[in-house]
């Protein structure tokens, strides 16, 4: 192994338990390496106010030049993120299968790590250096989104937490809504007076069937996979019903054309049919894209040319703690680590990256 070190770090927070809202055991293992670094750590009260048992580690190092960088990645996963077993073979590392891999996002929390050792090590001037490792990323950014931005001196952020070879960098991504509707009928018994009910569950599929979804246009999406029926049995006309999803789009123009029409939609079927409904709008976050010109990109490039990477400048489909960031004015890309097929039990990241 190249970097015995880091491969070591890696297998060790890999098999930390963490999922979103139980980060509590990776958070001290990531403050004590932050302080051993030399760092000032902080934890906030984002924890507390999601109903979870730790909040997000901020920490800095003041610099010996001017400047400073923000370094960030997450430190839950999604479930199935207890009881990890790593295994390599031909330099990749995969899981047993029979969890994630947790990868996304250790090896970014690793990434970053490492980074700061070598760079540490060498004894050169260095900007300030500032450290956000967040919480509950995978269930909407919020983490990121309790975080008080204030805190932080840097305009601009890299942000480790995106798939595909070292040297790819994210420029853009979608900002997103979280769409859903329930779904109030009238029950009535199905066998006797069945024409006295109001269908909740087939008012339902009716809307969903007329529902423009999927892939929108190039740059928007649409998914509603979650239903469900207060149903529990066969001979009653379904009460009431739900769906939920999301909407994405890599521009917030469109983003709210879709929610407008989804809203007018739902309203219309559900009066056509005579059934009450109350939807569920919510704006989790909003896109982002940052150009060729700005500092951001610039220096992220420099940095794939100083150690020989080719880079791949593209945008990606689903959000980060990137989108919350560059809303509040600092100016951040993704960075991918080398993993694939997140959120999977196929998860695998190679070793070389």
């Amino acid at each position: 192994m190249k970097n015995e070190r880091m491969y070591q770090e890696l297998l060790e927070l890999i098999r930390t338990d963490s999922v979103s809202g139980q980060e509590k055991a990776i958070v001290g293992k990531l403050a004590a390496k932050l302080r051993d670094l030399g760092f000032t750590v902080t934890m906030d009260n984002a924890g507390k106010a999601l109903g979870g048992d730790c909040g997000n580690i901020f920490a800095w190092r003041e610099g010996e030049r001017e400047g400073s960088l923000l370094l960030c990645s997450h430190m839950d996963r999604v479930g199935e993120g207890f009881g990890i077993v790593p295994t390599e073979r031909d330099g990749v590392l995969r899981s047993n299968g029979a969890t994630i891999l947790a990868a996304d996002d250790v090896s970014g929390l690793c990434a970053i790590l490492e980074g700061l050792r070598q760079s540490l090590s060498i004894g050169q001037p260095l900007p300030r250096l500032e450290v956000l490792f967040t919480i509950s990323e995978e269930v909407g950014l919020l983490g990121a989104k309790q975080m008080d931005a204030s805190q932080i001196q840097s305009k601009i952020g890299l942000f480790f937490d995106s798939s595909g070879p070292t040297g790819r960098i994210i420029n853009a991504a979608p900002g997103m809504y979280f769409l859903g509707a329930e779904l109030i009928g009238l029950s009535a018994h199905a066998g006797n007076e069945p024409e006295k009910g109001v269908d909740a569950a087939k008012i339902m599929c009716d809307m969903l069937s007329t529902l423009r979804q999927g892939r929108l246009d190039e740059l928007t999406t649409a998914n509603f996979p979650m239903l469900s029926t207060g149903s529990h049995t066969r001979n009653v006309v379904c009460d009431p019903a739900s769906f939920k999803g999301e909407a994405r789009s890599q521009e917030f123009r469109r983003l709210e054309e879709y929610v407008a029409y989804f809203k007018d939609h739902c309203l219309r079927v559900a009066a056509a049919e005579g059934a009450k409904i109350c939807l569920e709008i919510e704006e989790l976050f909003r896109p982002f894209h940052i150009g060729e010109e700005q500092e951001v990109l610039r220096l992220a490039r420099r940095a794939c040319g100083a150690v020989g990477l080719a880079c791949l400048v593209e945008s990606g489909g689903g959000g980060m703690d990137a989108n919350i960031f560059n809303a509040q004015g600092i100016s951040s890309v993704g960075i991918a680590t080398g993993y694939y097929k997140n959120h999977t039990k196929e998860e695998y990241l190679v070793l070389e990256d």
